[in-house]
């Protein structure tokens, strides 16, 4: 594999992620609207139900991203021996640099950490959050 194929495979491996973070946040907006429409009125079995499905949907998009991930780690290796072999562009010396000083790794730790902390907020949304409107209200003020 080239220089040249290594880098072309890290630029659609950075489309791939792109378009699991649109997933990510096309799933967490559905469920959040659900939450709001549906499930703030539903009985816990459902709600259970649903935040069981969610759980699933993410682990499986975690495992898809893990999988990336890994090939990632392989693009980033292949560039290490090139550089060794035979010397890397300018890109390819910066795609390099990228995974050696932590950027990467910062992205990944910067995406994990969101995602726990939207996980913790749905679980409390789904399970303990109340909701703020009664059902008999009128416009007005009186009910």
């Amino acid at each position: 594999m080239t220089e040249a194929d290594v880098i072309e495979q890290m630029v659609e491996y950075q489309d791939i992620l792109l378009n699991g973070v649109q997933v990510f946040f096309t799933i967490v907006s559905a469920y959040v609207v659900a939450v709001w429409v549906f499930l703030r009125h539903a009985g816990f079995g459902l709600r259970l139900f649903s935040f069981f499905f969610l759980t699933l949907v993410l682990a499986f998009l975690g495992r898809v991203a893990y999988g990336s991930q890994r090939i990632h780690d392989g693009f980033v290796q292949t560039l290490i021996e090139l550089d060794q072999s035979v010397g890397l562009s300018p890109t390819g010396d910066a795609a390099l640099n990228n995974a050696l000083t932590g950027i990467d790794t910062l992205i990944q730790n910067s995406m994990n950490g969101a995602l726990v902390v939207v996980y913790i907020a749905l679980f409390f949304l789904t399970f303990f959050a109340r909701s703020t409107l009664r059902s008999n209200a009128q416009p007005g003020g009186s009910a």
